[in-house]
């Protein structure tokens, strides 16, 4: 039984530093793989996410300029587990992004790459209920975001106020129809590596299983501080419902199904205190995730979903899918 709630608890979490207006990748918690969070865990996991849908207010737009953005976040995290109830936990990113959009003088191709905002945070264990055949574990989580990632991208958001040096004068330039030629949904707080600022993260999840069907639910909440450049990401929302069934599940491996919804919700970005039309957005998406674990100390999770609903401010490129992975090990 106690193998079982372990593997139970493998297929709990696959979300995976936040990172800009339409590229947020929550804090991957490795201590929620596995059933007890004493001893030492550590891991790696990868979000990869295609962005080549150019919208305005939520509407897809005609683009005849191809203007995409590929993001990887990669994460190394170890943690550690204080008592049964207690774990501490240090996440390292690594980010690249290349791009494709239309500027002054014709395409701007490039690329980004380099460490993001390193986090730290912890669990507790609030409720755990152990009974026959079912488990249910309920969990907060807290941590602090520091500004490690390079920010100079945000540069590009004050460029925009060409001659003006107020803020006033950069906010209504921003994302406005000032243009000739194709309209690039790609800024540069979309392309920075981290924000210079230091932010907090509170969160909560959850987990049931019942035989081979279990369920679970997670919520990260971003709070954001001014950073570099006077720019402040704007406060982000994050949370995923989950439902699934366990194909195998046997003491020395397990095999798992589930569907996953979930949904993010970002604020308006501001600059000098101004708020920037084109930073707010709303998504959904839906997808398949598959969990394997490997005795009772590997893991390995695989997801890929796609939007079934976007909803954003004035032009950005949003998300046209994206695939999530992660290998724990606990030691």
């Amino acid at each position: 039984m106690k193998t079982h709630i372990r593997a139970a608890l493998c297929a709990l979490l696959l979300c995976a530093p936040i990172a800009h207006a339409c590229d947020l990748c929550s804090v991957y918690t490795a201590s929620m793989a596995h059933g007890e969070t004493s001893g030492w865990l550590a891991g790696i996991s990868e979000q990869f996410s295609r962005y080549d849908d150019l919208r305005r207010d939520g509407h897809r737009l005609s683009d005849d300029s191809g203007q995409y953005l590929d993001s990887s976040i990669t994460q190394l995290f170890v943690g550690y587990g204080i008592t049964d109830r207690l774990t501490a936990q240090v996440n390292a990113p690594y980010i690249h992004r290349s791009f494709e959009r239309p500027g002054h003088d014709g395409i701007d191709k490039g690329s980004e790459s380099g460490i993001g905002d390193i986090t730290a945070l912890a669990q507790y264990t609030l409720l755990r209920k152990d009974r026959d055949d079912t488990t249910f574990v309920w969990r907060a989580l807290g941590g602090v975001k520091f500004g490690t990632g390079d920010s100079d991208r945000l540069q590009e958001e004050l460029d925009e106020g060409h001659d003006d040096d107020t803020a006033a004068a950069i906010a209504p330039k921003h994302g406005g129809d000032d243009h000739d030629g194709p309209i690039s949904g790609i800024h540069g707080h979309d392309l920075a590596l981290g924000s210079g600022s230091t932010d907090f993260l509170v969160g909560t999840s959850a987990f049931w299983r019942s035989g081979r069907w279990y369920g679970s639910g997670d919520l990260q909440y971003a709070i954001r501080r001014t950073g570099d450049f006077d720019y402040r990401f704007g406060n982000d929302l994050q949370w995923t419902v989950s439902g699934g069934r366990y194909l195998v599940l046997e003491h020395e491996r397990t095999i798992s199904l589930q569907l996953n919804l979930s949904g993010e919700d970002k604020d308006y970005d501001e600059l000098a205190g101004v708020k920037l039309d084109d930073t707010h957005s709303r998504a959904l998406f839906l997808g398949p995730q598959l969990g394997f674990t490997f005795g009772p100390r590997w893991s390995l999770e695989v997801r890929a979903e796609a939007p079934i609903d976007t909803d954003n401010s004035e032009i950005q490129t949003t998300a046209g899918w994206r695939v999530r992975a992660a290998f724990v090990g606990r030691f």
